[in-house]
């Protein structure tokens, strides 16, 4: 299992013996060490078999590290696909479970077909949409941040303006003031001698 913290190596483990695995081969499903590597990369039937190091297979998610490349009823490596049941099969499942099953492809077929299927070009049509929707939307923010630092400059002169006119308002009234009061003064004078001069 990719959760584990060790692997195992299977030859080994096969006669009874405990080594840790340096490399991991998905196609026998199983862990190997230094010494199992040399004859796995030696015999006929397993040298073309390509191995991942065990770190890199610790770091995959579990729904692919726990893939099964064997049939759990026949314990056979799975060589087919099965379109009509949308499942992968073993030599004897073909006999015995999809005789009558037409257009069974061989995984390698399917596997070459997939890099080219309509599947895989929508896919890529969907991400390119993805970061396609992503650029508009860091577009957008970045003329929203434009809008607001237009905003902003727009609330600040305008506030600018403001206090210029209380400013010149202040200053008309200070011109004023003293002004008017220099006129009530002269008149509310003017009163109290013309009242003085009666009582004489």
């Amino acid at each position: 299992m990719a959760s584990s913290s060790t692997v195992i190596c299977g030859v080994c483990e096969s006669q009874h013996m405990t080594s840790n695995a340096d490399v991991w081969c998905p196609e026998c499903d199983e862990g190997l060490c230094s010494e199992c590597l040399k004859h796995h990369n030696a015999s006929k039937a397993t040298r073309n078999h390509g191995v991942i190091p065990v770190d890199n297979y610790k770091q995959l998610p579990p729904s692919i590290a726990d893939i099964s490349q064997y049939c759990s009823q026949h314990d056979r490596k799975f060589q087919n696909y099965c379109p009509q049941h949308e499942s992968v099969c073993c030599p004897l499942c073909i006999h015995s479970n999809h005789a009558n099953c037409v257009g069974i492809l061989s995984l390698e077929k399917v596997i070459q077909t997939a890099k080219t299927s309509v599947l895989l070009e929508s896919f890529d049509q969907n991400v390119k949409n993805i970061k396609m929707n992503i650029k508009i939307v860091v577009e957008d923010r970045k003329q929203n941040l434009v809008e607001i630092q237009k905003q902003k400059q727009k609330f600040h002169d305008e506030i600018k303006q403001v206090r210029n006119q209380i400013n010149e308002h202040l200053y008309t009234l200070e011109q004023q003031i003293p002004q008017d009061l220099y006129a009530a003064e002269k008149k509310v004078k003017s009163q109290i001698e013309g009242l003085a001069r009666k009582t004489n």
